[in-house]
């Protein structure tokens, strides 16, 4: 488990950068801060016309593996604060290992079925006793911010949109060079087993899923390009 977790929500608006592309800045706010990051997740929730939200309704989660407490990682609202887009609510909530419940994890599952409210935010993170905080607007992003930490803690619900090293992965690559990032790459195929010296076509986008939480990379094989290539693809918007 994690020592700390930085969920954030609904930082942006329709010309702004995303809220995964802030929490990569964060991220890297906190590795000059002394705190190592392991990685920085998405998490995708109910798409429903009673929740508003700018695109895809996601938000994202940084992981710290540090022996450091909560107000070491607090800087986090003052920077999500100056830094949001116009029109915004952004939320941030910081979580300790020992703080995540079953109720927080239950939260963060609820959120991609259900329609859920601040009140049940707030209520959850104060029984809970982690930091939630509403930065500006509505403050909506609070709950989006909760359910990034609660599905970053339950480990099955995301994708990894930074790990180190991730983002500097391009062409084509041994399967042993995600396995060195702690990558494990699932081979989706019915007919191709896969061979040692196998070429991994990264597509320039690789985004693992959070599975048992853990990195892993789907792939299936291409035969027009002969080599492994990524089952989720890229979206459309450039901001992720």
């Amino acid at each position: 488990m994690p020592r700390i977790l930085i969920g954030i929500d609904d930082t942006d608006n329709d010309t702004s950068i995303g809220t995964g592309r802030l929490a990569r800045q964060l991220a890297g706010q906190c590795q000059e801060r002394g705190m190592p990051v392991t990685g920085v997740t998405r998490h995708q929730f109910l798409v429903d016309p009673a929740i508003p939200y700018t695109s895809h309704n996601s938000g994202a989660c940084i992981i710290i593996d540090a022996d450091a407490d909560v107000a070491a990682a607090a800087f986090a609202f003052e920077y999500i604060a100056e830094r949001s887009a116009g029109g915004s609510d952004p939320g941030v909530c910081i979580a300790s290992a020992d703080q995540v419940s079953g109720d927080l994890l239950d939260f963060g599952g609820a959120a991609s079925r259900e329609v859920l409210t601040m009140e049940q935010a707030f209520s959850l993170g104060a029984r809970a006793g982690v930091c939630l905080r509403g930065l500006g607007g509505t403050c909506q992003g609070v709950i989006g911010a909760l359910a990034s930490a609660g599905q970053c803690a339950g480990g099955n619900e995301g994708r990894f949109l930074d790990l180190p090293g991730l983002r500097l992965l391009h062409g084509c690559v041994r399967r042993r060079q995600f396995e060195e990032m702690g990558i494990r790459v699932e081979h989706r195929t019915d007919s191709v087993n896969p061979g040692e010296d196998d070429r991994y076509e990264t597509l320039d986008w690789v985004r693992p899923r959070l599975i048992g939480g853990k990195a892993v990379l789907i792939v299936e094989w291409s035969g027009p390009r002969n080599a492994w290539i990524p089952v989720d693809k890229k979206r459309s918007h450039p901001s992720r």
